[in-house]
């Protein structure tokens, strides 16, 4: 029987490894956005520094590679055990 596990694993890493250019597209897209989204409340308003969009962009791609690496883990981990059974 397989497992669902692996495939959303990788999915959800894509998903997440890929966030960070629609995340760059929705704050620097156009300038009035971009001010308004950095004259924003406390989380929102440290969009515009360098060191958090760094920090932001590379959580979200280390995050979704794991995910990857996990899902295709378990996908593997499955195929053996599916082969041991045989």
């Amino acid at each position: 029987m397989r497992s669902k596990r692996a495939p959303l694993l990788i999915v959800a890493g894509v998903v997440l490894a890929l966030s960070p250019l629609v995340l760059y597209w929705f704050i620097h897209g156009d300038s009035d956005r971009y001010l308004w989204i950095i004259s924003g409340p406390a989380p929102f308003s440290s969009f515009g520094s360098g060191p958090v969009q760094l920090f932001m962009y590379a959580g979200l791609i280390v995050v979704g590679l794991v995910l990857i690496a996990a899902g295709i883990f378990s996908h593997r981990r499955q195929r053996v055990e599916d082969i041991s059974l045989r």
